[in-house]
């Protein structure tokens, strides 16, 4: 069955957000709402004070503060939490290490073609050194509630955790989902996301009739065919992810790069 399916358990009992102003932190944070109100998790917002230049901390601590009272207002429980720290990114990686969470929950800008980074500073270190599950959201539009996720299946830009949150989040957000089969593209297989579709007749049922599967068409590389299904099907959401190497450290492919920077719509790319 594929509820009992470990290689695509997510869970969402207790989720971090790490707070700072503007809406790469807010849209995070709403994310966190609607997966902690349908499966009754815990939201820690956290800010960290850098030890060496902080002169908006008052800025700060009325972030994680409004986190709270906004949760308050939805009976979902938010923990607001302050960690000093050398700097942003160590203060979120050594919160991770030291406490118990499930998920974290990031947002960041869209990163130009031009940049070496993918994620930007504090998330590339974030993914590459956090023992925690993460999800980063590289904003375009700023629109929420999303109404129609894109879950393209392929070994080469997606891994079984993230099409879970994936299903999750429709469910939580009540969007509709598009299921894109594009594992004709992947030159070596290991699972090839077999368990997923021998079971979407549970899935239907666990998650809801809006689940759209299609499979991808016969031209084109694999981002002209994602790119073609954002248009064909209104997508606003793209969700993508990523694994260790067998070196234990991060890698993101050319493909995953492109659709990462380049996508027209929101992207949230879940490092396992």
């Amino acid at each position: 069955m594929f509820s009992n399916a470990r290689s695509y358990v997510v869970k969402f009992e207790k989720i971090m957000v790490p707070m700072a102003k503007g809406q790469q932190s807010r849209l995070p944070l709403e994310i966190a709402f609607y997966l902690a109100g349908k499966y009754s998790g815990e939201i820690t917002a956290l800010t960290v004070k850098e030890e060496m230049k902080e002169l908006t901390w008052s800025d700060k601590v009325r972030i994680i503060t409004n986190a709270y009272e906004d949760g308050k207002e939805r009976n979902i429980k938010v923990v607001p939490r302050v960690r000093t720290a050398r700097n942003i990114k160590t203060g979120i990686v050594d919160e991770l290490k030291e406490k118990n969470y499930d998920l974290v929950l990031m947002g960041t800008h869209r990163r130009s073609g031009l940049s070496g980074s993918t994620f930007g500073t504090i998330g590339d270190y974030v993914i590459k050194n956090s023992t925690t599950p993460v999800v980063v959201f590289s904003i375009k539009r700023n629109e929420l509630p999303y109404r129609n996720i894109l879950l393209p299946v392929s070994e080469t830009i997606n891994n079984r955790m993230a099409v879970s949150f994936a299903l999750h989040l429709m469910k939580s957000s009540n969007a509709s989902l598009t299921l894109l089969d594009l594992r004709k593209f992947d030159e070596k297989k290991t699972h090839g996301f077999q368990h997923l579709f021998d079971n979407l007749g549970e899935i239907h049922t666990r998650f809801g009739e809006g689940i759209t599967v299609v499979r991808g068409g016969d031209g084109g590389t694999i981002t002209n065919q994602i790119n073609g299904a954002i248009k064909e099907y209104s997508a606003d959401l793209l969700v993508l992810g990523l694994r260790f190497a067998q070196d234990r450290k991060i890698r993101v492919n050319s493909t995953l790069k492109a659709l990462i920077k380049e996508s027209p719509i929101d992207t949230a790319v879940l490092r396992k």
